[in-house]
Formats: structure tokens, sequence, C-alpha cells
């Protein structure tokens, strides 16, 4: 017995698109067949490889947006820090009486 087993797929198209396959299958000198095989299985590699490049670009917005993130957590920080002491200095100056504003 032969290692080598054939497999096939049955593809059922009308007249017209069987005619289109096969003229350009022929416009670039190869069986329909080989054509169909290579146009279909360069396609599968073509999308795996797309599906690799937008997983590494939706990495790259996610690592993008975390920096982001953590700037404005900073910036709202900083920003209550802020709002903390001005309060604290009004409540001071509101103890005050109007001959000690200046102490």
């Amino acid at each position: 017995m032969s290692d080598n087993k054939n497999a096939s797929i049955l593809l059922r198209l009308t007249q017209e698109e069987k005619n289109r396959i096969t003229s350009k299958a022929k416009s670039v000198n190869e069986s329909t067949n080989k054509f169909l095989k290579d146009l279909i299985l360069n396609n599968l590699d073509n999308t795996e490889t797309n599906n690799d490049s937008k997983n590494d670009i939706n990495n790259d917005i996610i690592e993008l947006l975390k920096e982001q993130l953590t700037i404005k957590d900073e910036q709202i920080h900083n920003l209550q820090t802020i709002i903390f002491n001005r309060d604290a200095k009004l409540l001071e100056l509101s103890k005050k009486h109007w001959w000690q504003f200046w102490k």
C-alpha cells in the first residue's frame, strides 16, 4: 500500500464561475487544481499572519492605554493634594480674625 493518500473536495460552481476560474488559471499557466490550491492556501497563510499582526497592534494599544491611565492616576492624585492643601489654608484663614491676617 502506498503512504500517499489522495483526498478530494467537491466544489459546486456555476458554469460562468468555472469558466472564470479556468481562464485565470490559464493566464498564469497553471492547472485549475494547482491554481485553486495555491490561492486557498496562500489566503489561509495571509489570514493567520494578519491575525498575528492585529494581536500585536492590540497589545501595543493596550500597553499605551495602561501608560496613559497611570499618568492620569498620578495627575488626579496631584490635583487632590493641591485641593486638600488649598482647603487646609482656607480653614486656617477662616479661623483668624481680620487683624491676624498678616501673621
